[in-house]
């Protein structure tokens, strides 16, 4: 076997590799909605007093404290930001948005006047790439919801808004965590 061969043979290997990988993630992901789909329903009572809305009101706050910066995502880019993205744009962002409530973050839209849509939103795991909700199973923190900052034209900071503090999870320079097509 030459070299040429034997490098077409590994690469065959890491992509049968791989793609078991995959199945057992994609069988894991179906187990796992079944089993939330068969859980009986909560019954939520709202609290004596408590405004359901009242999350609007409050302060934006954030925290940093467990982040997946661990790897690369398979489009090539590290997970973990660099110093100076962190400085320059994420942070400055951050700083911002803590000046403002929950519900001043809800208003913010961009785009013309025939197509504005909220800048800062909640979106269904489901609508992420299937690598990222992967890689939310792989970490245990799957959940039905994750919420997305826009830092910028492609730019996003994805985490998690727990009451009024956002967990920051993952920042998508390159817009490849949910990906839309350019009209």
């Amino acid at each position: 076997m030459n070299k040429r061969e034997a490098r077409i043979a590994r690469q065959i290997q890491e992509k049968l590799k791989q793609d078991g990988k995959s199945a057992r993630l994609r069988e894991r992901v179906k187990e796992e909605r079944q089993a939330r789909a068969e859980l009986q329903p909560v019954q939520k009572t709202p609290r004596a007093g408590a405004n359901p809305g009242s999350i609007y009101s409050e302060q934006v706050t954030w925290n940093c404290k467990s982040p997946d910066v661990l790897g690369t995502w398979s489009w090539g880019v590290d997970r973990q930001w660099t110093q100076q993205e962190w400085n320059e744009t994420i942070l400055p962002k951050l700083q911002e948005w803590a000046r403002l409530t929950w519900g001043e973050i809800d208003n913010m839209v961009s785009g013309s006047d025939n197509s504005r849509h909220k800048m800062h939103h909640n979106m269904d795991a489901e609508q992420i790439c299937e690598e990222a909700q992967y890689r939310l199973i792989e970490l245990e923190m799957y959940s039905d919801v994750i919420f997305r900052f826009r830092l910028g034209n492609l730019r996003r900071l994805w985490g998690f808004r727990q009451l009024a503090e956002f967990e920051i999870l993952w920042y998508d320079p390159t817009h490849q965590i949910y990906p839309t097509d350019p009209e």
